[in-house]
């Protein structure tokens, strides 16, 4: 695998890891995620952003899937979101997390919510500067606390060049 730095390396690589149909996308952003989760036919995405900059021309480009039921675009922090009872198959969170004051807040609340697989890649210090705007310091005090966190909590953890994959299954 080409490790290129890149939102689409990042979940080429872990596409295969989305389990089930109702899927959380936590990082709404240009919509990468969201496109390529609704490749599948069978999906229903919720896709969550605290600012919904994005979702003006969301709306337009997947219209049908919003009416359908397909898509849902939610503007909430992940920490905040509330959205009743509703347990995802899948939650993944795609260089979203390092946005969080605290990362760690956001991943707990994914996997209160998931009831399948918890996926989470996100850059590295290595990373700062090259192809993203944040400092190595922000950058790897993010890291270390969702690493020491995906640890203890029985993540699998993969290290890439400029970024990390944390990976659990529930269930």
């Amino acid at each position: 695998m080409k490790d290129d730095n890149s939102l689409e390396s990042m979940l080429s690589e872990v596409l295969g890891l989305v389990t089930g149909n109702k899927i959380l996308d936590v990082g709404t952003g240009f919509g990468i995620v969201v496109s390529k989760l609704l490749e599948r036919s069978d999906t229903q995405v919720y896709s969550v952003d605290p600012e919904a900059w994005s979702f003006a021309s969301m709306q337009s480009a997947y219209e049908k899937h919003i009416k359908s039921g397909r898509l849902r675009l939610v503007e909430s922090r992940i920490e905040d979101l509330n959205l009743g009872n509703d347990v995802f198959d899948t939650s993944i969170a795609i260089a979203s997390l390092h946005h969080l004051r605290d990362p760690v807040l956001g991943i707990k609340k994914m996997e209160k919510l998931t009831r399948g697989s918890i996926i989470v890649t996100d850059w590295n210090e290595a990373s700062a500067g090259i192809h993203n705007p944040h400092s190595r310091v922000d950058l790897a005090e993010k890291e270390r606390s969702l690493k020491r966190h995906a640890k203890e909590a029985g993540y699998s953890v993969l290290d890439h060049r400029y970024w990390y994959i944390l990976h659990k299954k529930n269930g």
